[in-house]
């Protein structure tokens, strides 16, 4: 069972996400870049990828397709900014709903004795866009996709 941990900073306004998995470095990585695996488990408990595009390039663009429990849809998208397998995955993460608004995802991945840890940093372009994240359940929907994430990463493990 993945371990979840929060913490949230104002100056800079971060929240970091540190996640401790017993899988091994590898398959968390794959769960992680691979596009049919990415689409099982990267969005809020009550949430479905419907479509998504996705590369380890850097430079290279992704896009993600959600829809929500009332049916509707709506995209997040960006950039792949930097990558160094099994290690570091670094993008930029815009959403339809607000186009105006660029978030930073940073991850760190370690490999440690019982598995992986990823550390996750969402980096907000001010103080109101973090509140703004909270105050719509940022984390509860990141908890979401941890569980779904560790569904998925059971049954690549066995």
């Amino acid at each position: 069972m993945i371990k979840i941990s929060f913490e949230v900073t104002d100056a800079p306004p971060r929240l970091t996400v540190t996640e401790h998995m017993p899988y091994p470095l590898q398959t968390v990585w794959l769960a992680q870049t691979e596009a049919l695996y990415v689409q099982r488990w990267w969005a809020p408990a009550e949430y479905q990828n419907v479509d998504i595009e996705l590369t380890t390039e850097v430079g290279g663009p992704w896009r993600v397709l959600q829809r929500d429990p009332q049916g509707n849809q709506y995209s997040l998208y960006g950039r792949v900014e930097e990558v160094v397998p099994q290690e570091k995955l670094a993008i930029s993460i815009t959403t339809e709903l607000f186009p105006d608004t660029v978030l930073r995802l940073q991850q760190q991945f370690f490999a440690r004795e019982g598995g992986t840890s990823v550390v996750s940093t969402y980096l907000f372009a001010s103080e109101e866009d973090l509140t703004s994240y909270l105050n719509l359940g940022g984390m509860e929907r990141l908890r979401g996709a941890s569980v779904r994430l560790d569904a998925l990463l059971t049954q690549l493990a066995a």
